[in-house]
């Protein structure tokens, strides 16, 4: 079976470096739980944002960003993110 994504490289693994969460204020996140349920939040919200995601339900995270080129979606890793989450919102 062939990956769609295989063809496009939209979908970014290991990259979650790259995404610009100190400077852009544009992002979408999309989380998914062990149960199957979503959502999704602006950065803007980003305090709001943090509980969420600290929640042992949420199994994946992806950030939406228009970069430089094109719309990517990047696949984020969770602890990371809340940790840089963190630190953005004590510079607020």
């Amino acid at each position: 079976m062939k990956k769609l994504n295989n063809s496009l490289n939209r979908v970014r693994v290991g990259e979650d470096d790259q995404v610009p969460i100190e400077s852009n204020k544009k992002l979408w996140f999309l989380w998914i739980n062990k149960n199957g349920d979503w959502d999704a939040e602006a950065i803007t919200r980003s305090n709001t944002f943090v509980s969420i995601l600290a929640n042992s339900e949420v199994i994946n995270i992806f950030c939406v960003w228009h970069g430089e080129h094109r719309t990517d979606l990047f696949l984020m890793d969770k602890e990371k993110l809340i940790q840089r989450l963190n630190k953005l919102t004590k510079n607020l």
